[in-house]
């Protein structure tokens, strides 16, 4: 240090540059770097300006070696700042290549290239290939433009590196046609150029197009397999998408996952076990967490909680998907001890606590009935959008707390969220639960003519039960009739229990032959109608519908209990 310090009082001699790069070239950690920071803060401030900024340029490339961490990253972040007329087009490139490697950060790679470009610096091939990534990320397909602009000025155009950049940036963003465009113009199209191309159709579900690109290139590799399968099952069409599955011979977590999921969302939960079993004994996280979710999006609520307890006795990692699927299976089984034990693994950071996560938690705690530990995970989540608002308001809903559902639903409109069908599902059961008409209908009202959304079954069925509790059966059967298409049997088995509450025999008989023709095995239906006779006295007519529920060979469904 002594030796330094004495240096740096004389000229830049080869001897004081040798001994500040030694210095430098020795650090190991990022501690070590931020002491030679400090250093050449004090040994280059009495040396010209270009001489400070070749040896803070240095020691950001170093610090930018340890940028896995988001500290280190925000640190070298702050030393750039430090040089603001930076000429080194390298450094630039260099702080945008480390940005792009953090999720959270790619924002920082396109200002970082505003920044270049308002400088003057001329940017590579690298530096354009990273932010054309970048914006492909977010997406940003306005700035991503700007930036193609700038790469015909620039004559990279030709380059099949930015040539491949843009494409992908163009093909995430949606615009598959510029995407296409790109990729027609290219002389020398490399497997990652048609992988990205294939990447883009499946993206949008074109299928067909994404199939006769990879029936015509000619070498693939893994990911381009990968690709297609994901495509298909995301598409749903698990049949070509085990086709290629069965004969591709690089299978990997991806393909695991979509196709386990692929089957969830069919409901085959067989054909997703047989894919899981397949895979070899060290299975993957990701995998796990797509049988769990499998189980709970299908009802299979017990085992979904068996393979969570399972992957936690293994130490197989809990992902967000794996959480979800949890919380989800837990809330169908209304088990309390089992949301306290998640909850409990949630604090002890099992798990990244998403927004996706939190809204889960929301929907839990409310159907374990503890709206309280509802409202706290609402209350301090970072950023609320429409769905944490709808699965609060869902939540109110369910719990009786009609009031303030209502004023969470105009709360968030003042927030400016657009409310959608399901919030508008969660707001008029509120209503519906606590017999308020006039909100109801005005919040009906509001749906279709505001917001301009066509009512679902389940709407009609919230305005029909909300009208039958109030007593107003005519009106709930001119809606119906009015709305036919769109009424099923859940809206019209609303107003026959309306019927049987208020003895209406008249329209109970006219509901309960619509029933009986859109599902005619559903004994509740006949025991409702049964019931509206008994109210009013008529035994006769009630004993005739038992008579025919007995003949049919059905059974009077059986009364349970939720109570832990």
């Amino acid at each position: 240090m002594r030796t330094l310090t004495s240096l740096s009082s004389q000229s830049p001699t080869t001897k004081f540059k040798h001994w500040l790069m030694q210095w430098l070239d020795s650090a190991k950690t990022i501690d070590h770097l931020k002491q030679t920071h400090a250093l050449f803060l004090k040994l280059l401030s009495q040396q010209p300006p270009h001489h400070y900024h070749h040896y803070m340029g240095r020691l950001l490339y170093r610090v930018l070696q340890f940028h896995g961490e988001n500290a280190n990253l925000c640190y070298a972040h702050q030393l750039f700042d430090t040089m603001p007329n930076c000429p080194n087009g390298f450094l630039w490139t260099s702080l945008i290549r480390a940005f792009l490697s953090h999720r959270a950060h790619v924002l920082h790679c396109i200002s970082i290239y505003t920044r270049m470009h308002q400088n003057g610096i001329l940017p590579s091939v690298l530096t354009f290939s990273s932010v054309l990534s970048a914006c492909g990320r977010v997406p940003a397909l306005f700035e991503g433009k700007q930036v193609h602009a700038r790469v015909v000025q620039s004559g990279f155009i030709g380059n099949k590196i930015v040539q491949t950049a843009l494409l992908d940036m163009y093909a995430k963003s949606g615009c598959i046609s510029d995407a296409r465009d790109v990729f027609d113009r290219m002389d020398d199209r490399d497997v990652v150029a048609w992988t990205a191309m294939i990447c883009g159709y499946a993206k949008v579900g074109m299928m067909v197009d994404a199939r006769w690109l990879f029936d015509n290139m000619g070498e693939r590799n893994c990911f381009t397999w990968t690709t297609m399968v994901a495509g298909y099952a995301n598409c749903e069409d698990m049949k070509a998408a085990k086709e290629l599955y069965d004969v591709m011979s690089d299978k990997n977590e991806i393909t695991w996952f979509s196709m386990i999921a692929g089957y969830g969302k069919l409901g085959n939960v067989e054909e997703a076990r047989g894919v899981f079993d397949g895979i070899p004994a060290l299975q993957s996280a990701s995998a796990c967490a797509a049988m769990l979710a499998c189980y709970a999006q299908n009802g299979y609520a017990k085992e979904a909680i068996y393979m969570y307890e399972k992957m936690r006795e293994e130490g197989i990692k809990i992902t967000e998907v794996a959480m979800v699927g949890a919380m989800s299976a837990c809330a169908q089984l209304r088990d309390i001890r089992m949301s306290n034990t998640l909850t409990d693994h949630l604090e002890e950071g099992c798990c990244d606590r998403t927004h996706v996560v939190s809204n889960a938690l929301i929907h839990m705690h409310s159907k374990c009935g503890n709206i309280n530990l509802a409202v706290k995970e609402f209350s301090i989540m970072r950023y609320r959008d429409m769905y944490a608002y709808s699965t609060m308001i869902a939540a109110f809903a369910e719990h009786g707390k009609s009031r303030e559902a209502i004023n969470l639903f105009f709360k968030m409109q003042k927030e400016g969220l657009m409310p959608n069908p399901v919030t508008f599902i969660g707001v008029l059961n509120a209503c519906s639960s606590s017999g308020l008409v006039e909100e109801g209908c005005r919040i009906f009202q509001i749906m279709t003519e505001v917001f301009g959304i066509k009512p679902l079954p389940e709407h009609y069925t919230c305005i029909v039960d909300l009208l039958g509790k109030a007593g107003q059966l005519e009106r709930a059967y001119d809606l119906i009739k009015e709305n036919a298409t769109s009424a099923d049997a859940t809206t019209w088995s609303s107003l026959l229990a309306a019927c049987r509450l208020y003895g209406n025999v008249s329209l109970g008989e006219i509901t309960a032959r619509h029933l009986f023709e859109i599902d005619p095995d559903d004994s509740g239906n006949y025991v409702l109608l049964a019931n509206t006779y008994a109210s009013k006295g008529k035994w006769e007519h009630a004993q005739v519908v038992k008579k025919l529920i007995s003949e049919k060979g059905m059974k009077k469904p059986s009364g349970y209990s939720l109570i832990q």
